[in-house]
């Protein structure tokens, strides 16, 4: 079977755990300048990216071997995953249901209200979310303020960062639970596992870099 060019989930992401370390910072794209008082401008050059490292666990060497060969097959960042941080949950716990909706965009789309959710959810700061849109993209982003749903499960609006794209529209589905991005392993990105005579595979690292 041929494969494909965006793999799903259970392709690799799912078998990255168990892993160790995982950092989520966000690579940004802007040009700065300053009056060398302190005061300084930027303009952004286009939006900011997701960039994931990822320390990966020691496993036998067949698992090993797997992951390796099915990231080799991501053929140097022409093909994408998506990946989805199999150590994640939301603060509140439990879960925040399967039908939330982006209920309201305010003007600058640098904020977002939702509905869908359990009467008097609270969806906490650094909280996640993912929304598909367009063909086969992927918005990813965090929540930066704290909100309690009403009892009918909809939030007062929250801000989030990065800011929502203008293709997506209120209606879209909102995936909390497990949210997830499309990356793929940027040029030297990965350092492939140290194979051991008689012990586990070990010391393999990855980076992903978000693919709008």
């Amino acid at each position: 079977m041929a494969l494909a060019d965006v793999y799903p989930l259970a392709f690799l992401s799912d078998l990255l755990e168990p892993r160790g370390d995982c950092q989520f910072s966000l690579r940004r794209f802007d040009e700065q300048s300053g009056s060398g008082d302190g005061r300084f401008w930027s303009a952004r050059l286009a939006g900011p990216l997701w960039e994931v490292s990822l320390s990966l666990s020691p496993r036998r060497r067949d698992a090993a071997a797997e992951i390796s060969a099915k990231i080799r097959a991501m053929d140097g960042g022409r093909r994408a995953m998506l990946f989805a941080d199999g150590g994640y949950k939301p603060a509140a716990g439990g879960t925040p249901g399967g039908s939330v909706t982006v209920n309201s965009i305010n003007a600058d789309r640098t904020a977002i209200a939702l509905a869908g959710l359990p009467a008097s959810y609270r969806v906490t700061a650094g909280d996640r979310m993912s929304i598909a849109w367009g063909s086969g993209r992927y918005f990813f982003a965090e929540f930066a303020e704290t909100v309690t749903a009403n009892g009918s499960g909809v939030t007062a609006q929250i801000a989030i960062m990065p800011y929502l794209p203008q293709s997506i529209a209120t209606g879209a589905a909102v995936e909390m639970a497990r949210p997830h991005l499309k990356a793929n392993v940027p040029p030297g990105g990965f350092t492939p596992f140290i194979d051991i005579p008689g012990r586990l595979s070990q010391g393999a690292s990855l980076i992903l870099l978000q693919k709008t």
